[in-house]
């Protein structure tokens, strides 16, 4: 087992990825990294910590072979979030888009930049670093007028300026800023290489690192995170067994769930997609063990994988499939600002009645 206190340069301490790293060594070495970028992929596979990684390299101080060191004033500062030209824009906790610019009643910058702000600053000469890079962490989460002046600055950027977008898919960032960014397509890291990196990295004994690997469903930043944080299963594990008492229960208890989740989703949006996604996790399972492969699920103990193993048979392939849709669909129309109590009422008592629980 290596040092878990090890940490390796940014581009290989980054798990999984091996083309979009072997890409990004070439421009490097060329000096020919493109001045935007939109990284993609599932939420927690590695996209901000490439984002950043670039970031590094091009403000580092060590040889073009060695970019990013990590090691160096540069890369060190960048790491940190304090480096003066790395700057990141993203959607504040207590907000659900990215602004164009700050309210009059609003929370210190210690979370984020407006986009307005951005583009004033582009047009500064970097303080101490070779280029001012932004990392804009979501960028399908851009209001349209936010959007639209950010691509004012993409279009025309000047020689030390780079933008580093990071989004769930391509499709859903403005079309006019997306073709302007080359992609870089982030996909779910193997089981495997995620438990190896949690025991090589961080000393997790194998029964644990495996089912971390597991519920990650290919992203290592949910697994790392989850390790350091129990609490984090433990929620996981709590919203999963909600769900499956929703399947089982009336549609007036069903209803009442869901306005509960929409008075949170108001002044809480974050739990509320991490129960949206606990939940996509566990109906993803119920399709495969309703398809026959359930050896392949993300639940594989406990009592979520005992629901699995009773529902399956009673909710069947189709309604597992349907649900599945349903509880994807409604975390997209709560992110595009429809009314959250009604997509919740509607989910919930559109969810399957397991044939063993309706009432004739």
């Amino acid at each position: 087992m290596s040092d878990p206190g090890f940490q390796p340069p940014p581009l290989d301490g980054i798990v999984g990825h091996d083309d979009a790293k072997a890409r990004l060594r070439l421009a490097i070495r060329r000096d020919a990294l493109s001045h935007a970028y939109v990284i993609t992929g599932p939420r927690g596979v590695g996209r901000r910590t490439l984002a950043t990684a670039m970031a590094m390299a091009l403000n580092c101080e060590s040889s073009a072979e060695l970019r990013p060191c990590g090691a160096c004033r540069q890369c060190r500062r960048i790491a940190r979030g304090v480096h003066p030209d790395v700057r990141t824009i993203k959607r504040s906790p207590e907000r659900r888009m990215i602004l164009l610019k700050e309210p009059s009643a609003s929370p210190a910058r210690d979370y984020y930049d407006y986009v307005d702000w951005v583009q004033g600053d582009a047009q500064r000469r970097p303080v101490e670093g070779r280029s001012k890079v932004y990392l804009l962490l979501g960028a399908e989460e851009l209001l349209p007028d936010a959007a639209n002046r950010l691509l004012k600055s993409i279009e025309e950027p000047t020689a030390s300026v780079h933008f580093i977008l990071t989004a769930g898919d391509r499709g859903a960032v403005l079309p006019t800023i997306a073709s302007r960014c080359q992609e870089l397509r982030l996909r779910p890291v193997e089981r495997a290489v995620i438990a190896a990196a949690l025991q090589e990295r961080f000393g997790a004994d194998p029964e644990r690192a495996r089912g971390l690997a597991a519920l990650a469903r290919g992203a290592p930043g949910w697994a790392f995170t989850a390790l350091r944080e129990p609490g984090m299963v433990e929620t996981h594990q709590t919203d999963v067994l909600d769900l499956v008492r929703l399947l089982e229960t009336s549609r007036v208890e069903r209803l009442l769930y869901g306005r509960g989740l929409a008075e949170r989703w108001t002044a809480h949006p974050e739990t509320v997609r991490a129960t949206l996604r606990a939940w996509l996790t566990w109906a993803r399972d119920l399709v495969l063990w309703t398809s026959g492969a359930g050896e392949r699920a993300a639940h594989c103990s406990g009592p979520a994988a005992v629901a699995l193993e009773r529902l399956a048979p009673a909710v069947g392939e189709g309604a597992a499939i349907a649900l599945l849709r349903r509880i994807s669909a409604a975390l997209a129309d709560l992110e595009a600002n429809v009314n959250a109590r009604l997509v919740l009422d509607l989910l919930v008592l559109r969810f399957p009645e397991p044939r063993a629980a309706r009432v004739a």
